[in-house]
């Protein structure tokens, strides 16, 4: 009997498992990250109020409550809707006060798009990085203070070839890093999911090592163990050869090439779909939670409103927590030896 190529890849995947004879060690704790829009406070403190699991499940949250000011001096509220209209500060500390009293890590994720004008501009992300970075990193710190917050996310997007504020956007982020450090908080990147196009993408993932703490693959419905899609962007040559590019084994092989760990790279996944992707073990979340467990990479969830029912179930957040690995020290803990090939 023969075994189809997605078969065989997941049967290889699963036998890379070895047992390890050596004694007991500590497990790194894989992250799940979720964000809250600007415009889905209300329905996200809903959400988490009927779904308690959900906030036992999740051990970082990104606020994506900030925009830079217009002149890329400062970080402002984002507007919640297309008229302007602004979050209430008390909200804001409220669910704060929630998210923290679960032991959760809670960003400052700052974004340059909005209900107003509804697209990334990247002019604007580069006011703040490029034109203005340290008066922007005083502010990020000022207002992450304000609010007792656990670090910052960065969510600075560019649709387009954006390769020539690569080196900016890489001393902005080392800036950024280093005054962090120093009050012992977090600093995670949000990334465009292949290394041929947008900004930053994963090409920009070597620039950023040793400085962050994690980075969130903005690929979501795109990303799943059983894909073999191959990416070409506009008027480029296919995207590394061909390469199938949104397996989370491609993924992860590349950002440890780029020198970070697996529970440092974090895969998106769509919260609006209770199923996306073919082959693998399946399209459930369920097989792709077991995947991205059995790679040791952690999950980075767009968005904590959960729109689709499944998310929502405490079966689903029950495999999540699983995902987080045993504190402290195990035995026989897996190894994975993944063959994937990065140019």
């Amino acid at each position: 009997m023969l075994l189809n190529r997605t078969v065989i890849g997941v049967f290889f995947l699963f036998a890379a498992i070895l047992s390890n004879t050596s004694t007991a060690r500590t497990v790194v704790r894989a992250h799940v990250t979720g964000w809250i829009p600007v415009y889905g406070l209300e329905k996200t403190t809903q959400t988490l109020d009927k779904n308690p699991h959900v906030l036992a499940g999740l051990t970082r949250v990104g606020l994506q409550f900030w925009n830079p000011s217009s002149d890329g001096k400062s970080v402002v509220f984002a507007p919640t809707n297309n008229v302007g209209e602004l979050l209430r500060t008390e909200d804001v500390r409220r669910v704060i006060d929630l998210l923290k009293a679960h032991k959760i890590q809670v960003l400052l994720t700052v974004y340059n798009n909005s209900q107003i004008i509804q697209h990334w501009d990247w002019d604007w992300a580069r006011r703040a990085f490029k034109d203005n970075p340290q008066d922007f990193i005083t502010s990020l710190i000022v207002t992450m203070q304000e609010y007792g917050l656990d670090g910052i996310d960065l969510d600075l997007e560019g649709e387009g070839d954006f390769d020539v504020d690569r080196v900016a956007y890489a001393q902005f982020v080392k800036n950024l890093s280093a005054q962090l450090k120093l009050k012992k908080k977090i600093l995670t990147v949000d990334s465009f999911h292949s290394p041929c196009a947008n900004a930053p993408n994963m090409s920009w993932w070597r620039d950023w090592q040793g400085q962050i703490d994690a980075i969130h693959s903005m690929g979501y419905q795109d990303l799943y163990e059983g894909s073999n899609a191959s990416f070409t962007p506009k008027n480029k040559s296919v995207c590394e050869g061909g390469a199938p590019i949104f397996k989370y084994s491609w993924q992860l092989a590349y950002g440890k090439k780029a020198g970070y760990r697996a529970d440092q790279i974090l895969m998106g996944m769509p919260t609006w779909l209770d199923t996306w992707g073919e082959g693998g073990l399946g399209s459930s979340i369920s097989a792709h939670l077991q995947e991205a467990r059995v790679l040791g990479v952690g999950i980075a969830l767009w968005d904590l409103q959960l729109s689709a029912t499944q998310w929502r179930s405490a079966q689903t957040w029950a495999e999540i927590q699983r995902l987080h690995g045993v504190k402290g020290k195990v035995k026989g803990q897996a190894k994975i030896n993944l063959k994937t090939t990065v140019p």
